[in-house]
């Protein structure tokens, strides 16, 4: 049976006793970790909400709904597949960032 050390006097005590036999002090007992994936899922789904953000700017922009004139020319693939797989990429960040926050 294996047995553990009491914090305060150091002698042999039982794993499932919670007081210390010899010195009759109360033996904390340890806590679990918390697991960190709640917080990762906040940090995926802020970092996804920033990249559709951002693809929204953009396609805004270089699509020419804004009324300004940009200084470079922005090429038509931009809007047609870069900013769309910019969305889903962020859009798959949030979904993967609010299955971890679900998780733990």
């Amino acid at each position: 049976m294996k047995t553990r050390s009491c914090p305060f006097c150091g002698k042999p005590v039982g794993p499932t006793l919670n007081s210390c036999p010899f010195c009759r002090e109360a033996i904390p007992v340890a806590q679990a970790l918390k697991s960190s994936f709640g917080i990762q899922g906040k940090k995926y789904m802020r970092r996804g909400l920033l990249y559709t953000l951002m693809a929204g700017v953009i396609y805004y922009f270089a699509g020419g709904y804004s009324g300004m004139n940009l200084p470079v020319p922005i090429p038509p693939a931009v809007n047609q597949f870069l900013v769309p797989l910019l969305f889903a990429a962020g859009l798959g960040l949030v979904l993967y960032g609010l299955f971890l926050y679900m998780r733990g």
